[in-house]
């Protein structure tokens, strides 16, 4: 399973090669809605890390970092980050334990569940990032947590099943399949 980032990037590239929209908050949106139909159609995540639960809805934590810097506009093909660095301290970071230093490498065809991705971006295309994030706001496995969220809470998280379990009895929130 490839990190979050390494999806990211392969929407961010399908994107820019059809012209369509991709800020930070809308991928954010994308990998939500593709990972909440991954989860239904094939019972796997897209990729390992979770969800947070965020102002603006559904956000990987990781992802929003490496491209907050373009704000609101288009994330560029050029701009995607191609290597993901991982720190592994050890059991206890204050023994004497050897530091690991990893580094993952981007390839579009390590990506899975392309046809997966490239539909559910090619059905989103022609939302707005906000129409998306007031989508995630109807949904209740957001708006149950709404008030710990508006008040400031950090690192709330989606868990896959709630996501999995809550698109299974809502089919009207799987936008995927009005394109």
């Amino acid at each position: 399973m490839v990190p979050a980032l390494f999806v990211a990037n392969y929407i961010i590239e399908y994107s820019n090669e059809r012209n369509y929209e991709i800020n930070n908050l809308k991928l954010q949106k994308l990998l939500y809605f593709i990972n909440a139909r991954c989860l239904l159609e094939n019972d796997v995540p897209i990729f390992e890390e979770s969800f947070e639960k965020w102002k603006f809805g559904p956000v990987v934590p990781q992802v929003y970092h490496e491209y907050k810097g373009f704000g609101a506009f288009n994330i560029p093909k050029s701009d995607i980050v191609r290597e993901k660095h991982t720190i592994d301290f050890g059991r206890n970071p204050f023994e004497n334990n050897k530091l690991k230093i990893s580094t993952e490498y981007y390839d579009s065809n390590d990506i899975q569940h392309k046809e997966l991705i490239q539909s559910t971006v090619d059905s989103l295309k022609g939302f707005t990032p906000f129409e998306l994030v007031e989508n995630t706001h109807e949904q209740n496995i957001w708006k149950k947590d709404e008030e710990r969220i508006r008040n400031g809470e950090k690192g709330i998280k989606y868990s896959n099943k709630e996501i999995k379990d809550f698109f299974e009895i809502h089919k009207e929130y799987q936008l995927w399949n009005e394109g």
